[in-house]
C-alpha cells in the first residue's frame, strides 16, 4: 500500500512535487502557481473515475484542455510527455474560443477567459462527462466541478460534489478528503 504525508497519497505529492520542480528548471517563465495546478490537473485525472463511454478501455489519449488563455506554459506539454491516466496516454489541448472546442476529459477555464465565455461553457457542457475546473471565486457554485483558490501561500481546491454527480463523474474519497466540499452534500 502506498504511503501518504498528512493523509495525501505520497504518489500524489511526489507528482506535484516533480511536476513543479520540472518546469520550474527547464522554463524558467512558468508561475509556481501553475506548475502546481498543472500538476493537480493531471491527478485529478488519476483519483475521478469517468463514464466507460467517456473513457472507454481501448479509446482514444486523456485529454486535458484550456479554455481561454493558457496560464500554464508548456507545463501540460511536459505532464503529457510522460503521463498516462488509467492506461490512457495524455494530450493537452488549448482552446481559444468556445466554438475551437472538442471533448475533453478535463477543461481548465482560465482566469483570464472572459466571464460570458465561461459561463456559455458551463451551460453547454452541464451534462457532460467533463471535470470543469475553475479558479476563480464562485466557480464550483456556478457549475465548475473543482476551483482552485490560493490560501497561505497554497494553491487548494474545492470541489463541488452535486456537480460531479451531474457530469456522471465519481470523485475519490482520497480526493474528497483534499478538498474543501461546496454545493449539496
Amino acid at each position: 500500500m502506498a504511503r501518504a504525508v498528512c493523509g495525501v497519497p505520497l504518489s500524489f505529492v511526489v507528482a506535484v512535487g516533480l511536476t513543479g520542480q520540472l518546469a520550474a528548471q527547464t522554463t524558467g517563465e512558468v508561475d509556481r502557481e501553475y506548475s502546481i495546478k498543472g500538476a493537480f490537473l493531471y491527478n485529478f485525472g488519476r483519483y475521478v473515475q469517468w463514464p466507460d463511454t467517456a473513457l472507454p478501455k481501448d479509446g482514444p489519449p486523456f485529454v486535458i484542455g484550456v479554455l481561454g488563455t493558457d496560464p500554464f506554459g508548456a507545463v501540460l506539454d511536459e505532464i503529457a510527455v510522460a503521463a498516462k491516466v488509467d492506461g490512457h496516454p495524455v494530450a493537452a489541448k488549448r482552446f481559444a474560443t468556445l466554438a475551437e472546442y472538442t471533448p475533453c476529459h478535463i477543461l481548465f477555464l482560465a482566469a483570464a477567459t472572459d466571464a460570458q465565455v465561461k459561463a456559455a461553457a458551463i451551460q453547454r457542457l452541464r451534462n457532460a462527462p467533463v471535470l470543469l475546473v475553475g479558479e476563480e471565486p464562485g466557480m464550483a457554485q456556478r457549475g465548475a466541478v473543482v476551483n482552485f483558490y490560493v490560501e497561505q501561500n497554497k494553491v487548494r481546491f474545492e470541489i463541488n460534489i452535486e456537480t460531479a454527480r451531474q457530469q456522471q463523474l465519481k470523485v475519490s474519497s482520497k480526493l474528497l478528503s483534499l478538498a474543501k466540499i461546496v454545493g449539496s452534500q
